[in-house]
């Protein structure tokens, strides 16, 4: 039953942000500012009291939308950009990312965990604004440096709703091929660096523990330079201030022929998958003790 639940609130999510609104690029400020405002009223229908971390872009007013308690003690983050490039309706990319976020902050309302968690609808992900400044996790990232925040581990959303068990449905960088990782896409990879390794384990672990989607995990040295595909989305913006932070991901265009494209709708997401990872993402959220 709880998993019939969780579907059909990611199915919600999923319909809204990708068909009914589709394209939630800066080019289309007005979508982009109905996607923030969707993350928005959810959390506050959970119960949460969102803040709105506004800035400008482009000559358009955007904004970062933050729920939960960022605790001056400590507190985790759990994160999701929900602009799109230009052209896609943008299902896996990132509205699958988004839909598992607003569930998981749903069912963690009701768990009232030890440790602080803040939920994060990050805006301006994508192309132009990726790898600038006016990124939102890296708007977010470099004040909470300012401030001294302390973040205790940070949790990116990336691209979780495409898999499939075809052989060589994966393909790989080079490095990854010779070191034998699984060539079937039919698994949620799990990417830190070398500071995030030990938050990384542990989210293993409790994904296994409480779902049946397959675990994948990559730790890479020196802030993931060295292999530039790991570092494509929001987590990075937390490594370069040195905090410990990981990608979630069904590894994007290594797997998805729809990446970026007008192809990435809803029919092509795996349900089921998402609704695994919505539930051993739960289960690490109340197992962080203090």
């Amino acid at each position: 039953m709880e998993r019939d639940v969780i579907r059909a609130n990611l199915t919600r999510h999923l319909t809204y942000l990708s068909v009914t609104l589709g394209d939630r690029s800066i080019c289309l400020p007005g979508n982009l500012k109905a996607a923030e405002d969707y993350v928005s009223q959810n959390f506050k229908a959970m119960g949460y009291t969102p803040r709105r971390q506004g800035f400008t872009y482009l000559n358009e007013e955007v904004g970062n939308i933050i729920a939960g308690d960022e605790n001056a003690g400590g507190y985790y983050i759990l994160g999701a950009h929900f602009d799109t490039v230009a052209g896609t309706p943008g299902a896996d990319d990132n509205a699958s990312g988004v839909a598992v976020l607003l569930e998981a902050a749903r069912l963690a309302w009701t768990l009232t965990p030890p440790r602080p968690w803040a939920f994060i609808g990050f805006t301006c992900e994508e192309p132009p604004a990726f790898a600038t400044q006016a990124m939102g996790s890296r708007v977010y990232a470099r004040q909470a440096r300012r401030q001294n925040a302390k973040i205790l581990g940070m949790l990116c959303l990336e691209m979780v709703g495409y898999y499939s068990q075809i052989p060589h449905s994966q393909s790989l960088p080079l490095p990854l091929k010779l070191m034998g990782y699984p060539t079937t896409g039919n698994f949620i990879g799990l990417v830190s660096d070398r500071r995030s390794r030990p938050l990384m384990d542990r989210l293993a672990a409790a994904i296994k523990g409480a779902c049946r989607l397959p675990v994948v995990t990559l730790s890479v040295p020196f802030g993931g330079n060295i292999l530039p595909e790991v570092r494509l989305s929001d987590h990075a913006s937390f490594w370069d201030e040195g905090y410990p932070a990981l990608m979630l991901t069904d590894t994007a265009f290594m797997r998805n022929p729809n990446y970026h494209g007008p192809g990435d709708v809803m029919d092509h997401l795996d349900l089921t998958a998402m609704t695994e990872l919505t539930l051993g993402l739960v289960n690490f959220i109340g197992q962080q003790v203090r």
